[in-house]
């Protein structure tokens, strides 16, 4: 298996799935959640077995609601629907005036969540999200550069941390690229569990890395004068099987938690399993390649 020789494939095909991303994100955009935007979740259970409960509910509470509303149905079942509402913000006696509308013509109706965020905490929430991103991402250049800064000759600490980043900023573009078409088809919203499912992925991504660029590290000591590529290509194959390894049974788990998990962990779950199938990618395809730039065999 020679991966170095087909590095330029693999950064052309990452270089695609970048451009369709950002087309995706310039064209779709997001949808985004009540964490960054403001507004508020109502999720309800109309418990009544009739056939014309969809329409009649969904008119109730639109009338009820006196705004712009977004209604969609969570679940359905033979003995009622679940809803769930995002609309403007609403205050309690607005949420209590739905739920007495409901009542007046459904046998039960019961509240399940509600959440309502102020939209200048919304905007406080996205500029703390943007700062942790940042944070994140320097704390990893700065934490590869020191842990590689003893590696001999071929490859210095700075190229380690810079293809670490460069890596990671690969796995989010395609990941957000990606998430902009389940936004624009399946409603995934951009909130609060998307950016930590983001951190968490960054998290994985690098160690992942790590863990290949200590083989580099360790070859490079043991087989001082060998061509860099030789030692680059061998260093992917000794630890490709562990990285696959550990990432499917990680991928295993998320998959699960997505189809038996609840409605509201779905999309978060999504947003893990797509980070983990690209971070598992670019720490073998991306990552080691990216240290042969600007290398010169000497």
């Amino acid at each position: 298996m020679n991966i170095i020789k087909t590095f330029k494939f693999w950064f052309g095909f990452s270089g695609l799935l970048i451009i369709v991303g950002l087309v995706a994100m310039f064209t779709y955009g997001y949808r985004t959640g009540i964490d960054f935007a403001g507004g508020t979740i109502l999720e309800l259970e109309v418990a009544e077995p009739k056939n014309s409960i969809t329409t009649e509910a969904s008119s109730i509470i639109i009338s009820a609601y006196k705004e712009t509303v977004n209604l969609d149905i969570a679940a359905q079942s033979e003995g009622g629907n679940r809803y769930f509402i995002r609309s403007a913000q609403i205050n309690n006696d607005q949420k209590n005036n739905i739920i007495t509308a409901l009542r007046n013509s459904f046998e039960k109706v019961d509240e399940l969540r509600f959440e309502t965020v102020d939209p200048t905490i919304g905007a406080d929430v996205v500029r703390k999200a943007i700062l942790a991103l940042i944070l994140a991402v320097f704390g990893i250049l700065v934490y590869v550069a020191y842990a590689f800064r003893r590696v001999p000759g071929q490859v210095s600490s700075w190229r380690f941390g810079g293809a670490a980043i460069i890596a990671l900023v690969h796995d989010v573009l395609i990941l957000l690229g990606i998430y902009a078409i389940v936004s624009r088809f399946w409603g995934a919203e951009i909130d609060s569990m998307f950016i930590t499912a983001l951190l968490t992925l960054l998290g994985f991504s690098v160690h992942d890395t790590i863990v290949t660029f200590d083989r580099v590290r360790e070859n490079l000591r043991r087989r001082a004068g060998e061509d860099l590529k030789t030692i680059l290509n061998d260093s992917i194959v000794q630890t490709i099987v562990r990285s696959i390894n550990t990432s499917f049974t990680l991928f295993l788990v998320l998959v699960a938690m997505f189809f038996f998990g609840g409605l509201t962990i779905k999309f978060f779950t999504l947003a893990m399993i797509i980070g983990v199938v690209i971070g598992t990618y670019s720490s073998i395809f991306i990552a080691s390649p990216l240290l042969l730039i600007g290398y010169k065999k000497s």
